[in-house]
């Protein structure tokens, strides 16, 4: 099976969206033929290594694979100097590893979903296009975020915001849509009235801005947020693939809590 070919099973998985910008092939042969997937969210250099140890030629990531993003200045070209991009582009030349990237592709298709049933959320409240808010039995903010800790098995999270609050209404920022850059998108997620958010990533310019409008947040992670999906995803493929070997390869943490 050609690379193009499964390519085109992950598009369809959403064929009413139209693929933006961001997605598709970014490095190799489109058209090789497809000794095994691995599907990563974020084509680092841990992935690529164990993509080429498990004799798979075709990379699926969620993320970028060059820095820095592409909205910000530039594109690939201007950046090859970077260390991380030439060991990143090294090794997918050197393993002859084609990769894609499937964003909003996958975000649509099971990401947040995934997410939303990692943390045992019922149905949501509101749904407003990726926007959704769930109702919850109140508890303290120290409560939910031990709940938190629990469901997803990390050590720690950060919180922001009174940890004594009792919260019963939940935004759902997941991935990166807890970043300031994505503020747009957390500030219409405000407007449908959460006491708390459980986020994916987020920073200090957010967590403010967060503060200001009353507003608690559980941060989690942007690849603990979205590997239960990529995750979900690959077994997808596997289903519709059996005779293409399909690997999951979950990321190590970026950072220890000391």
């Amino acid at each position: 099976m050609l690379a193009t070919e499964i390519a085109k099973l992950v598009e369809d998985l959403v064929p009413e969206r139209t693929m933006g910008m961001d997605e598709g092939f970014r490095w190799g042969d489109p058209e090789v033929e497809v000794s095994g997937v691995t599907v990563a969210f974020m084509p680092t250099v841990e992935a690529i290594e164990r993509c080429a140890a498990e004799g798979c030629n075709l990379l699926i990531a969620h993320e970028l694979l060059q820095m820095p993003y592409p909205w910000r200045a530039g594109g690939l070209e201007q950046h090859l100097s970077w260390r991380v991009n030439r060991n990143r582009i090294g090794l997918l030349a050197r393993h002859g590893i084609t990769l894609y990237r499937a964003h909003g592709q996958l975000d649509a298709f099971c990401i947040h979903d995934a997410f939303q049933e990692l943390l045992g959320l019922s149905d949501p409240a509101v749904i407003d296009g990726h926007v959704r808010i769930f109702d919850i039995e109140p508890l303290r903010v120290i409560e939910l975020a031990e709940q938190v800790k629990a469901r997803t098995g990390m050590p720690a999270v950060r919180v922001t915001g009174e940890l004594q609050r009792t919260v019963s209404r939940v935004g759902l920022p997941w991935g990166g849509t807890a970043l300031s850059v994505n503020a747009g998108f957390l500030d219409s997620v405000i407007r449908h009235h959460p006491d708390v958010l459980i986020a994916g990533e987020s920073d200090e310019y957010a967590m403010r801005m967060v503060l200001d409008c009353d507003v608690a947040m559980i941060e989690t992670g942007h690849a603990v947020s979205e590997e239960p999906g990529l995750q979900q995803f690959a077994e997808h493929l596997a289903e519709r693939l059996p005779e293409v070997k399909v690997v999951f390869h979950r990321s190590e943490p970026a950072w220890r809590v000391v």
